[in-house]
């Protein structure tokens, strides 16, 4: 979006515009139509923008809730911009170390700043993009908290920082395609050097969930990986004060609270594969991503199904919020004869496939099978030494 646009946006015959462009949205007109009936009272590049960001604002209700609706984004700010949940705990990771004031270093279109605001931190945001900054300074208004929320149109890798904290979320994008690696961020992530050598106290990074686990070890960092809702959202890096002392860790974020594992990384030599136990523990992406199977694998009594495979079994059930925990009604190698046996035997009209280390995708297995029964089960496929094994399961605790 150019910055005209969003500027006109923001006075009051855009914000008449852009409510009628939402209620369009909520009548499900499409999208000629609304454009239509928008160009009635706004040139066709402002029709068209107030459109988009409606449609930004249905988007980001996934992430903020309802204040979505009166909030303003940028589509690429919208796509790295952090949740309620992994932008609460961002601020309650800093609040806890003792920080009271943070500078919010690319802070995008606010996520993160509305929640170290929430939290009672003073807070600078710094944003070079113009239209960014300008909604992200709305976003603050819009959640009450403009007196808390500074936000500062300047390129913040050439001034002093005067709060204790910073938080630094490094672009991963350019011209909407993401980038290679670390140092083609912006800033590149070396820039981190700089950083840590300042007078800031505590520090977060937020990261892609792929970095590798090798390069928090330059900086002395302490890595992290957040799931929120069932995925590996980021890997975070801790520096200074910010650390927490428990190393690599992996934390699971639920409605209720935020859970986390930590320890050492697998060493996954000499694992045995178990047959014929009773249940099967799917560990959630943050875990596999912290390379913490082994530790969640002591913790609940269970071993994977293969070193290589991020399924474990056990006897006992544990419920966990690392993993999700299934009871097994059948095992077998397998054939796809008699994996269509077994679902006729037992009345199986929907199956749902997991699979890992199995050649073939759940929907292209899904197509091939006879499913005419009433019932359903779960089905999951995993390499155990050099053949396949087919787990028939029934789901007994959903993590989150």
């Amino acid at each position: 979006m150019d910055l005209d646009s969003a500027l006109f946006l923001l006075t009051p015959a855009g914000r008449i515009l852009l409510t009628e462009a939402d209620k369009l949205r909520t009548d499900r007109t499409d999208t000629l139509a609304a454009l239509t009936r928008l160009r009635r009272t706004a040139p066709p590049e402002l029709a068209a923008a107030a459109w988009e960001q409606s449609d930004l604002r249905q988007r980001g209700e996934a992430k903020f809730g309802p204040l979505a609706f009166q909030m303003y984004f940028v589509r690429e700010a919208l796509e790295q911009a952090s949740g309620r949940g992994t932008a609460g705990y961002h601020a309650k990771r800093l609040k806890e170390a003792g920080a009271e004031s943070v500078s919010d270093l690319g802070g995008g279109i606010g996520g993160d700043a509305l929640a170290f605001a929430r939290a009672g931190l003073r807070v600078t945001l710094y944003e070079r993009d113009p239209v960014r900054a300008a909604f992200a300074a709305e976003n603050a208004r819009a959640w009450d908290r403009e007196s808390h929320v500074i936000v500062a149109q300047e390129d913040f890798t050439q001034i002093p920082f005067t709060t204790d904290a910073a938080w630094l979320d490094p672009a991963r994008r350019q011209n909407s395609r993401r980038v290679a690696g670390p140092e083609d961020y912006t800033p590149p992530l070396s820039w981190l050097h700089t950083l840590s050598q300042s007078s800031v106290k505590f520090i977060g990074v937020k990261l892609s969930p792929a970095i590798d686990h090798a390069l928090a070890e330059p900086f002395g960092a302490e890595l992290e990986f957040i799931s929120d809702g069932g995925e590996c959202r980021e890997a975070l890096f801790w520096l200074g004060a910010a650390k927490s002392g428990r190393g690599l860790s992996a934390t699971v974020i639920t409605p209720a609270a935020a859970h986390t594992l930590s320890g050492l990384a697998d060493e996954r030599g000499g694992w045995a594969a178990p047959t014929g136990s009773r249940y099967l523990y799917e560990p959630d992406p943050a875990v596999i991503r912290a390379h913490l199977v082994g530790m969640l694998a002591a913790q609940i009594s269970a071993a994977p199904v293969d070193p290589q495979i991020a399924y474990l079994l056990g006897d006992t059930l544990f419920p966990t919020p690392f993993a999700d925990a299934y009871e097994i009604s059948e095992q077998f190698a397998y054939s796809k004869k008699r994996l269509q046996d077994a679902l006729t035997a037992r009345n199986i009209g929907r199956v749902v496939i997991k699979k890992r280390g199995f050649p073939t995708e759940p929907d292209a297995l899904r197509k091939t099978l006879k499913l005419r029964g009433t019932e359903e089960m779960i089905v999951i496929l995993a390499r155990v030494d050099t053949g396949h094994t087919v787990f028939l399961c029934r789901l007994l605790h959903k993590a989150v």
